[in-house]
């Protein structure tokens, strides 16, 4: 297996990178942004970094910082703090690709990871006055989260898979694994 890191993916990561910062920048509205107090979900948004996890765990890794930078310049605190969480989850998708996982169980443990960070985060922003709504209590804006990134990554990786299937196919990045079976044994 050849490890190193080569221009290509370089590239790759800069332009999904960049893709990534776009996005939340253009889609500013309905239908493609959804607000409840902190919590904010734009229409793939998370679509860069997924595709990045189908192509390797450091081109997932540096699209993920790389794009959460981009949250920082681009969005409030609180935001760019949640989009953090981008990288914990690119990780852990990386290496289950890598590892034979299937894309639906991939997603499945991702969308987790994902939804439990974001929701932690706003708590904290909650718990020490940092972020306020007097609409929702503090457990109710977590719950959102939770329960709103859950959707919204499910979406995403949808989107991702459509995309990466037309990539893949185009021979631009690597094949992706089957939607839904049992690990290959080695």
């Amino acid at each position: 297996m050849n490890t190193k890191f080569k221009t290509k993916d370089m590239v790759i990561s800069a332009l999904l990178i960049a893709i990534g910062i776009l996005i939340p920048m253009i889609f500013t509205g309905p239908p493609f942004k959804i607000v409840v107090g902190p919590y904010s979900a734009t229409l793939m948004a998370h679509v860069p970094v997924i595709i990045a996890m189908f192509i390797s765990p450091l081109t997932a890794v540096l699209t993920a910082i790389g794009t959460t930078i981009g949250f920082f310049i681009t969005t409030p605190l609180i935001i760019a703090v949640r989009a953090a969480s981008h990288i914990a989850f690119a990780i852990t998708g990386a290496y289950m690709l890598r590892k034979g996982f299937n894309l639906t169980i991939t997603c499945g443990v991702t969308a987790l990871i994902h939804s439990i960070f974001e929701g932690i985060v706003v708590l904290i922003f909650f718990a020490v006055g940092a972020s306020s709504n007097s609409s929702y209590s503090n457990m109710a804006m977590m719950w959102i989260t939770i329960g709103g990134t859950i959707a919204h990554h499910i979406v995403d990786y949808i989107i991702a898979v459509i995309v990466g299937t037309a990539l893949s196919r185009a021979h631009l990045m690597p094949s992706l694994p089957p939607i839904w079976s049992r690990k290959k044994q080695a």
